[in-house]
């Protein structure tokens, strides 16, 4: 069985924070605004239920298919 579309963009989001660094999310300081793009995409993401349009939002802001 695929993967959710929201499985997808969660491990993009997350496989970016690696190709940025590796740091974890929640150390990215005040002035690293990427890294802070990326913790609040994630707990939005987090929050959204699977069918809820900011999933396909996200989806497309990191171009996952």
């Amino acid at each position: 069985m695929a993967e959710s579309l929201k499985d997808r963009v969660r491990e993009k989001i997350l496989r970016q924070r690696a190709e940025d660094g590796g740091r974890p999310i929640g150390d990215a300081e005040g002035d690293d605004p990427r890294l802070m793009d990326l913790r609040s995409d994630l707990a939005i993401l987090e929050q959204a239920e699977e069918d809820d349009p900011i999933v396909q939002h996200l989806a497309a802001k990191y171009w996952v298919p």
